[in-house]
């Protein structure tokens, strides 16, 4: 969204009108000095609060005149009752809102047009907070978001809402991946993209890797305890395409690179995708991922992974035309071996 710079300088005026009432409040009542960090933590609160009013403002102001029927979605007709109160939580924090209500169909369901403009729930939250608990939970643990997310919104929010956002928001990758997958397996699918005249990388990249990660299981409310941990291979591809890194945004290591005459890329469009599996399940996730972006059909792919077998038998089974490079750290320790297998003596390596 743009906005007018005289608009925002007015704006930031009232608001610099404000916090300063608030600033001199703070030195009559309180001995104890104010730092640039008070200030910029006031400052922070203040904007909160000013964007949680302004949202429930919008929202209450979004419907307009009420009409006195909707068409209900079973098709019969919902009836307008009244200006209704809701509760939802943004990343200002909760919000109260009013808009038009409308019920008295015969299904018994209600309907109230600004939730459905906004993809609103009342009492849940809405989709930009709902993102960054998400963010905050696939990063780190849900606790440790916890206590992440209030030092940046400066509200805080529960264990079990960013756990349950977090799922919810891996349910829907689970369905779009699913979905990709079968759809992959669709033959006329498949001979429709060939028809397609969207222009196509000229090379595309693939790479996969598998971390460990750690199994917790957590008991139940009366049940017996949880079993202990247990680790397990999440595997991880990503597809991507390569651009040559300009002079200004290249590092220490890249112009050193460039110095030996070699051009130096970084990725772009990149499309991530991960599982706990085993490989051969791993493959069907990799088949229509790849499919997703053409990996089958552009003129050139090219494969940058470890020395990792599974790795090498997806591609050859999936992939069987791509190019396949073990990448650069790989292939240097295990050159690093051989030569000190080859060559005990330092002399004869040199």
């Amino acid at each position: 969204m743009e906005y007018a710079p005289d608009l925002i300088a007015d704006l930031a005026q009232q608001v610099t009108r404000v916090f300063k009432m608030a600033v001199e409040r703070r030195l009559a009542s309180s001995q104890t000095p104010i730092t640039i960090a008070n200030v910029e933590t006031g400052l922070r609160e203040l904007l909160r609060e000013v964007g949680a009013q302004t949202l429930g403002l919008f929202l209450s102001s979004g419907a307009g005149t009420p009409v006195a029927e909707l068409p209900c979605a079973c098709g019969g007709v919902l009836h307008y009752q009244r200006q209704r109160e809701a509760t939802v939580t943004s990343v200002f924090g909760r919000i109260t809102y009013e808009r038009a209500y409308y019920a008295g169909c015969q299904c018994g369901k209600g309907r109230a047009p600004v939730d459905d403009q906004y993809g609103l729930e009342p009492g849940a939250v809405t989709a930009g907070w709902a993102a960054l608990l998400g963010l905050g939970g696939i990063e780190l643990s849900f606790g440790e978001s916890r206590d992440w997310l209030k030092a940046f919104l400066l509200f805080a929010v529960s264990e079990n809402t960013i756990r349950s956002e977090t799922q919810a928001l891996g349910a829907v990758q689970d369905e779009r991946e699913d979905a990709l997958c079968l759809q992959s397996q669709d033959l006329a699918y498949l001979q429709a993209r060939l028809r397609e005249t969207t222009p196509l990388p000229a090379r595309l990249y693939g790479s996969l890797d598998a971390a460990k990660v750690r199994i917790e299981p957590r008991p139940k409310a009366g049940k017996e305890p949880a079993p202990t941990e247990a680790w397990r291979d999440m595997k991880v591809g990503c597809w991507y395409e390569a651009e040559p890194v300009p002079p200004a945004r290249r590092s220490t290591r890249q112009r050193a690179k460039v110095e030996r005459e070699q051009t130096v890329f970084r990725a772009k469009n990149m499309c991530y995708y991960c599982d706990i599996k085993e490989a051969d399940e791993f493959g069907k996730l990799m088949w229509g991922t790849g499919c997703a972006v053409k990996a089958d059909v552009v003129p050139e792919l090219v494969f940058v992974c470890d020395g990792a077998v599974w790795i090498w038998n997806l591609i050859k089974l999936h992939y069987p035309h791509a190019m396949q490079i073990v990448d650069w750290y790989h292939a240097a320790d295990r050159l690093k071996r051989v030569a000190l297998a080859a060559f005990p003596a330092l002399s004869d390596r040199t």
